[in-house]
């Protein structure tokens, strides 16, 4: 049943990319006749649009801000026909990553427009990773997520990242985590993101037909791997003796529960520990024979994860399957054959206007609809969804690479708060990722990149921005990082040509390139996560905003 619902889902996808303008056209009118008694939708007279001209000329172009008293008045007395005429099923708290934390409502229609695109992937991966494969049937998968306990506003309306609220909320993404994955559903529910992870990694080495491992980010994939790569032995213990190690972090109901499912199997620990103890380049592989491919997202800065994944993954793909947020569903990848994942716009999910970038800081900007994108040029994604967001601004800039039917394929490339901007000179994540890249090189190949993150200093004169670095090489005697600096702004000026002017002019300095301690970065994740983000959520920051989090970082630098 799953599975045919799965390819019907695919199915109506790709009949939506043809008739894309219909389709937004439609949804829009949808959206504006189910709000128009709201009293948001009062304001703007939505029961007088009859066009998305008409929509483009009354409604404004918005932000959060523009919403955020309603939102936090909603959250008081529970009153939500002032935004949205059903009611708020969850307010998704945002990981913050680029600024404040947000609530962003969730209604079962918004759901429903996510749960299309989810069978649609599901259709994909097992027609293109799984078909003809005799054991594809009856096989199952490793999902990778924790859910939080969620929290409730003043008027009782739950709040929470939107992972543990899919979790906890869905009886029947329970059912079908039974049904499809290694993981007893409990393991889901355990908040402790480290025990919820040695668990779903234990029942995923007692599942002799996993064929896939599936997460949000490919460094929620990393890190149960070197959890796996950690705790091995204590792993394999478990197994041999058909006991749930006693130091992980669980209640008693999901302990006992956990245990009555694990039996001694000492012939299966010890061909593990074989495995294990011959090291863990290629593991996935060797432990998992038919696992056919990852999914997760590796696009934006997450691409960093990619090679530390092929590590353990070998030859594997790693299928960077979609790209949504907490406000809408924006893509499916839709060709996982490609090496560079792009993204087919769902016209069904939100309706979609593009800023063009050259728009993005004017004070009326124009957007242009989700056919007329220009192949290479990049854009800022604007939603109008079903749950209360209108002509609503995400700070995405996304690049278009061509178009399936009438939909465009886009590639994501960073978020506007994530931009280094001194001196009026941005600066985007991907050329710091480019040339962070180019100039590892220098430092040898035995030396990889870890993580990374920037900050600006404001201090100095002239302004200059901190790069800092967490490397895989132990270096006996500091390397003089000139020659990295010097190939990091060879490869930003052959990318960034007003940055090239205005270093030449002097108006910004140097950049300053900093090493820092072995786990820096685990331990600001760490930081930031204790702060109340989602584990599953949490994506690094690549410039640092909060004075508190830039101080821990520059104590870690061994410069």
């Amino acid at each position: 049943m799953l599975q045919v619902a799965a390819k019907r889902s695919l199915k109506s996808l790709q009949k939506d990319t043809v008739n894309a303008i219909s389709v937004q056209q439609k949804l829009l009118r949808n959206i504006l006749k189910l709000q128009k008694d709201t009293k948001y939708g009062k304001k703007y007279n939505f029961a007088a649009i009859d066009s998305v001209a008409e929509f483009q000329r009354i409604h404004p172009l918005t932000t959060y801000e523009n919403y955020r008293e309603v939102i936090e008045d909603i959250a008081k007395d529970g009153n939500f026909s002032q935004l949205v005429a059903e009611p708020i099923i969850l307010f998704q708290e945002t990981s913050g990553t680029t600024g404040k934390s947000k609530l962003i409502p969730r209604t079962k229609r918004l759901l429903s427009t996510s749960q299309k695109s989810f069978q649609a992937v599901n259709a994909i991966t097992r027609s293109y990773y799984l078909n003809g494969k005799t054991y594809a049937k009856n096989s199952r998968g490793l999902a990778l997520a924790s859910a939080q306990p969620l929290k409730s506003t003043p008027s009782g309306i739950p709040r929470g990242s939107g992972t543990s609220g899919g979790i906890r909320q869905s009886k029947s993404f329970q059912k079908i985590v039974s049904l499809n994955f290694s993981s007893p559903t409990s393991i889901f529910l355990i908040p402790d993101y480290r025990s919820a992870y040695y668990c779903h990694m234990l029942f995923a080495l007692l599942e002799p037909k996993l064929t896939h491992i599936t997460a949000n980010f490919a460094s929620n994939v990393l890190d149960a791997l070197q959890i796996l790569e950690r705790e091995w032995p204590q792993m394999v213990n478990d197994i041999y003796h058909g006991q749930i190690n006693s130091n992980l972090e669980l209640d008693t109901a999901t302990r006992n529960e956990l245990q009555s499912r694990l039996k001694p199997n000492p012939e299966k620990s010890n061909t593990l520990r074989t495995e294990f103890e011959k090291g863990f380049e290629g593991i996935i592989p060797r432990i998992w024979p038919q696992l056919s491919n990852i999914q997760c997202i590796i696009t934006g800065s997450l691409q960093l994860y990619k090679e530390s994944l092929k590590f353990y993954a070998g030859e594997i793909p790693i299928y960077s399957h979609g790209y949504g947020a907490s406000e809408a569903w924006i893509g499916c990848n839709l060709e996982p054959q490609k090496d560079s994942p792009a993204y087919v716009i769902t016209p069904h999910s939100a309706f979609f206007e593009f800023i063009p970038i050259s728009q993005i800081d004017a004070e009326k900007p124009t957007t242009v609809d989700l056919t007329s994108l220009d192949v290479g040029e990049s854009y800022e994604v604007v939603v109008t969804t079903v749950a209360g967001l209108y002509r609503y601004r995400m700070g995405d800039i996304v690049k278009c690479v061509g178009y399936y039917n009438q939909s465009p394929m886009i590639e994501f490339l960073y978020r506007q708060g994530s931009l280094l901007i001194i001196r009026g000179v941005r600066i985007s994540e991907n050329e710091i990722f480019a040339a962070i890249t180019e100039a590892s090189k220098i430092l040898g190949e035995d030396c990889k990149i870890i993580d990374y993150t920037t900050s600006i200093d404001v201090s100095s004169f002239p302004v200059k921005y901190n790069i800092y670095l967490e490397v895989s090489k132990i270096f006996t005697t500091l390397p003089d990082l000139t020659s990295f600096r010097d190939k990091f702004e060879q490869v930003i000026y052959g990318l960034n040509v007003l940055y090239l002017n205005t270093r030449k002019a002097n108006i910004i300095g140097a950049p300053e390139i900093k090493l820092v301690e072995r786990d820096s970065f685990k331990m600001l994740k760490d930081t930031i996560i204790s702060q109340g983000i989602s584990e599953t959520q949490f994506k690094m920051p690549r410039l640092l905003k909060n004075a508190d989090q830039v101080s821990f970082i520059e104590s870690k630098s061994i410069n």
